[in-house]
Parts: structure tokens; sequence; C-alpha cells
């Protein structure tokens, strides 16, 4: 087989008689019962649990570490008038978990209740000492009540003390050696935590803590009919907020996101009926794909070039004009951003270009400008690492501060590679796969130079390709519309819960043609045996130019359901390939 340009591609192993039992057990087809096996599902009950998603399969709010004081103090406060100020993140997470909770506490009637997002540039991340003093002072606030951020304010929470404000922070960060003194901490993963599952997102926890004041407005167990309803409703926030922020779609995540697609389908709030208007996906099938390339972006835009305030604004407002206009500036703010991202990806692919060096050789990545926009750097950091396959650091020179953010590819721990290359940063933090860091501007060729070092030295063979790790290994001819269809009932797909990925070898090219604007796109037919599956390759035209009818191919790809003038076909949508010799 040659290969052309192809990745390496990774085929799990597989148990064939635990296939055959579990497709028994659970009455679907042995493919299916395959990828749920390579994701952790081996039992038959196990399986309805995963396909259905039932909302009754999320665990008791009151088991969550903090909630039943944090909701207590809270129903105290609405009973007592106290003004209560809720600080959230400026990203699609923490605006989707301020929203949430606003509007609850709005409907158990709270009277006095705002919100606080944090300008981006302005203030950077999480709570700081200076917007405490102002809602001390100009908000007058008696309750803060943090959403995803704070586990990390140790010297605000003491702050906030000080200013004689009462402190509830919910978050779900990864939590330091000491945890802030605040009045309650509220998180899935504190010390001695019992709680069943501790990947939920900023909003997830807001989301329990939420359910637990209803409790506490209906009979102390259920929720009233409002505040039930209410609930069921706000699924929709916490399933963009679960999908945007790429925590693990597993166990209650799995359950929240389902139910919030079926809400964002059939019964979306005025917000984010707006927010779909505008990014013309009314009357289309809603994914988390949905979330994470159309809806997400646009949230974030605001957070990275403008204010977030504006889209709690949407998320809350019944008045569907005022929404529409928000929405349609969200837009507007988004095609900035992506206007913004083109040029800088572009100045940064020219760099990386013109050093020289081969791709053999190139070890890390360090890029950086004056003027580069810091809202925009670490997706074009992620744009660089698709391109080079690469451990890339993007910096943006902004007012004599160079402030940097990193991605690094599969495998590759990138936070330890900063750390040993650390000599004269300002700051710097993050994990494994992405971190961000801050330098004096006179230093930083100086640290590019280091990093790069210290890449090369580290980087193994293995991690320096590019890796597609295949589910399953299939025949054509089992690729029926009924076993793809039950593959999508695998949805919603994401962290933890992957798109399945197939191969298929031994296929013959029937036919290929390109398609889109320029020709970028190709279409194509494949045969084995009887069996003939029409494919698509997007952005695959240049690599399929001299392929020719009759050669055969090793294929990788994702199986999909393709709707046409209501009917439904089998269709791939291909990842990879490597080609051989024509019969």
């Amino acid at each position: 087989m040659i290969s052309m340009n192809s990745s390496r591609w990774i085929l799990k192993p597989h148990d064939p008689d635990a296939i055959q039992r579990l497709s028994h057990e659970a009455g679907v087809p042995a493919l299916v019962a395959h990828l749920l096996i390579n994701r952790g599902i081996s039992r038959g009950e196990d399986v309805r649990r995963f396909l259905d998603a039932p909302l009754s399969g999320l665990h008791d709010p009151a088991t969550l570490p903090g909630v039943v004081d944090a909701a207590a103090r809270i129903v105290s406060a609405i009973k007592l008038g106290k003004k209560i100020v809720i600080y959230g993140d400026y990203d699609v997470d923490g605006v989707c978990g301020t929203s949430l909770l606003w509007s609850c506490l709005k409907l158990a009637g709270a009277t006095e209740v705002e919100y606080y997002i944090p300008h981006r540039v302005d203030e950077g991340y999480g709570v700081n000492g200076d917007a405490l003093r102002k809602l001390a002072t100009e908000h007058e606030a008696d309750l803060v009540i943090t959403v995803d951020c704070g586990i990390s304010a140790i010297p605000e929470a003491e702050l906030a003390k000080e200013l004689g404000i009462e402190l509830i922070i919910t978050d779900h960060h990864t939590i330091g050696d000491s945890v802030p003194n605040a009045d309650v901490l509220v998180h899935p993963r504190l010390p001695g935590s019992l709680y069943p599952f501790g990947e939920l997102c900023g909003c997830g926890v807001a989301f329990k803590l939420a359910w637990e004041i209803a409790r506490s407005f209906g009979d102390g167990k259920k929720a009233s009919p409002a505040m039930r309803e209410f609930l069921i409703d706000a699924t929709s926030l916490v399933a963009m907020a679960t999908v945007a922020d790429v925590v693990p779609l597993t166990d209650e995540n799995r359950l929240l996101v389902r139910r919030g697609l079926e809400n964002l389908r059939h019964k979306p709030s005025v917000g984010l009926h707006a927010l779909m208007e505008a990014a013309q996906c009314l009357g289309k099938p809603i994914t988390s794909q949905t979330i994470g390339y159309q809806l997400g972006p646009r949230i974030n835009a605001a957070g990275r070039l403008e204010a977030a305030l504006q889209v709690v604004e949407m998320l809350t407002t019944r008045d569907v004009e005022h929404a529409r206009s928000l929405a349609a500036n969200l837009n507007e703010c988004n095609a900035r951003r992506q206007e913004v991202e083109r040029t800088i990806v572009a100045e940064a692919r020219a760099m990386v270009e013109a050093d020289g060096r081969s791709h053999d050789d190139r070890g890390g990545i360090v890029l950086f400008k004056e003027g580069w926009h810091p809202g925009v750097i670490g997706i074009v950091a992620s744009r660089i690492v698709d391109m080079f396959h690469r451990p890339t650091i993007v910096i943006g020179i902004n007012d004599g501060v160079a402030q940097g953010s990193a991605r690094s590819v599969e495998g590759f721990d990138l936070y330890q590679a900063i750390k040993a290359c650390s000599e004269g940063l300002l700051s710097f933090g993050g994990h494994t796969a992405a971190a961000g860091l801050k330098i004096p501007p006179e230093l930083v060729a100086e640290f590019s130079t280091r990093f790069d070092q210290q890449c090369t030295s580290t980087l193994t063979a293995d991690q320096k390709r590019k890796a597609i790790t295949i589910d399953a290994e299939v025949r054509l001819g089992e690729l029926t519309l009924n076993a793809v269809e039950q593959i999508e009932r695998m949805e919603p797909f994401g962290a933890s819960n992957p798109k399945p990925v197939l191969m298929s070898s031994g296929l013959q090219l029937v036919d290929v043609k390109t398609m889109g604007n320029q020709g970028q796109h190709i279409q194509a037919r494949f045969a084995q045996g009887t069996t003939i599956l029409r494919a698509v390759g997007w952005s695959m035209a240049e690599r399929m130019a001299n392929l020719k009818a009759g050669m055969i191919f090793d294929l990788v790809y994702e199986p999909k359901i393709n709707e046409w003038n209501e009917r439904k076909s089998v269709q791939l949508q291909i990842r990879d390939f490597q080609v051989g010799q024509s019969r």
C-alpha cells in the first residue's frame, strides 16, 4: 500500500465474543455493540440508559458538595430582600450558567438580583478584587454567587470578607493545593466529595444549585410545577455549555445534553431562538456539532472581542425583537472575530513556512507579533496545530504586555514543556493540552528558542505524526440504513463519546468529482462486492486530484445518514485514505 500524506492509523482492539453477547442482550446490531464497548458500555442494562438517556438518571443535587448550604443561604437572601449579584465567566459555560441561575432566582421571587461578567481583556479571567470592590460600593451587593469561576480566588475570598460580602463559589475547574475561604464552596470534586460524577461543567453545577433552590420553593423534595418546567427548559443552556466547554459527554452530562438538544429543536427560549435564527440553524438538524461550530462561537465572540454581558441579556430577555437585535450583534461580532482570526492565521502560517525548516526538523512553534488580538490567539494556536501538528504558542503583544495562548498535540504534555523553559515568564498556567502565559516582550524571542529546543528533545516520533483512532474495520455491506441510524442514536457526540470512525479495506473507486465554490471538496463512489456507497471528502480535492476510477483504497471515514428529497441513504465522510494499485 502506498501512503499519500496519510495519518497514523490506530485500530482499537476488539473481542468478538463480547460484541456478540452485548448485541444479543441489548438487541442492537453487532456494529453498534462494538462501538458501545469501545466507549465502556459493556452490559445490556447500561445500553438502554446510554441510548435512551432519561432525565430520571440524573444524580440527586443534594449530594453535590455545598449545594444544600448554598441553596439555603440563597433562599434566605431572597426572602430577606438582600442584593444578590451573580458573577460569571465570559465564555459559553459562564454566560449560560449565569443566565440559568439569574432566571431561577427571578422565578423564585428575587427582586434584587443582578449579574456581572468581567471584560476578557480589561479584567481577565475569574474573580478580581477591583470587581468585588465595585460590587460592594456601586452595586451594594450583600451576596455574590460565582458561576464557572472562583475555586482559585483565595485572596479575593478574603477581600470579600473584608468588604462584608457573603460569597458562594460554584465552579468545576481544577482545585489547587488550597481552596478559598468562602462562605460556601459548591464543586463536584471537593476533597471528600461522594458525588458520583465529577465532570459537570460550570453551568451544570449552576443547574444542580437551581434544582435544589427549586425544591426549597416546592415541598422540600420536589419542585413546584412552574419550577420543574423551568428546570427542564434550562437543559438547553446546560447543553450549550457542556458541549462548548468540551467536558466528557458521559453519565449525566450526556443526559442533560440529549434533553437540551431536544429543547433546542422543539422549544428554544426567546434568546436561543433568536441566536439560532441569526446562525441560520432553524429548520435544520440540531446536534452537538451545531453548538460547537455555529452557536457556541457566536456567544464566545462577544467575550473575545467585546463584553459578554449582552449575551446574558439575550439569553434572559422575553422580548423577541430585543433578542433578535442582540443576536444580530453577536452575528456581526462573530464575523469580525472570524476576519481577525483569518488575518492572524494567514500571518502565522506564513511565519512558519518562512522559517526554512523541514517538517521533520521542526520542534515547538512560537509565533508573536505586535497587535495580535489576545481574544483570538487561542483559536489561532489551534489552527496552527491542525496545519503543522506541533505544540504551538501564539503571542500577541499589546500595550507593552506579551500574552500567549498555547495548544498541544495528542500525548505531549504542554504544561510541563512550558514549565521546563519558564525562566523569565511573568506567569503561566494550564494543563497537558492547553496553556496560557505572560512574558516581557523583550524576552519572547529567547523563550521561543528554548521552547523549540525543549519540544525537539522530548517529542516522540509518534507524537510528530497525526493519528486517527479507528473504532472498527467493517465491510461496506454492514453499513445498512438501520445500522447507521442506530449509530446516530449514540449522539450527542463529543468529548469521551467521539463520532464513530470506521475503516474499510480493498474498496474500488467507481468515480470521483469535485464540488464546492472553488472545487475544493470531492464527491466519490466506492464499491466493495455488490455494495456501492457515496462518500464526500471536505477540502480533499488537491489530495485526490490524480486518482482515477478502478484504483483500490483503504478508507477511513465517519458513517452518516444523508437526507435528500425526503429520501435517506448512507454516506461516508472521508477522514483519510491510502491508495494501492488498480486491478
